[in-house]
């Protein structure tokens, strides 16, 4: 079974860009197509979460005016990742 990346979020800022942007964990989570406690773990517990969730939740709190890397949510210090904030890929 292969390995899959993960980081630690920073739980206090994905709450904030969360409520900055006007969502409720559960509206998020339902945006992304996800269990809303899929979203409640990454935002009430530090462990580790897959860089896949991480980058599903930086895109969906990214704006042009405010982009959202990996970096910016979590410990992820990956590879090309960071060469482009994360894009809207979930339209509005």
């Amino acid at each position: 079974m292969p390995d899959v990346p993960t980081a630690l979020p920073d739980k206090a800022k994905v709450r904030a860009l969360i409520r900055a942007r006007g969502y409720s964990i559960s509206e998020l989570a339902r945006k992304l197509g996800r269990p809303p406690a899929s979203l409640f773990a990454i935002t009430g517990r530090t462990r580790p979460t897959s860089v896949t969730l991480l980058r599903q939740v930086a895109g969906a709190l990214s704006t042009r005016a405010n982009p959202v890397r990996i970096s910016d949510i979590s410990d992820w210090t990956g590879d090309e990742d960071e060469s482009e904030p994360e894009t809207q890929r979930l339209s509005a």
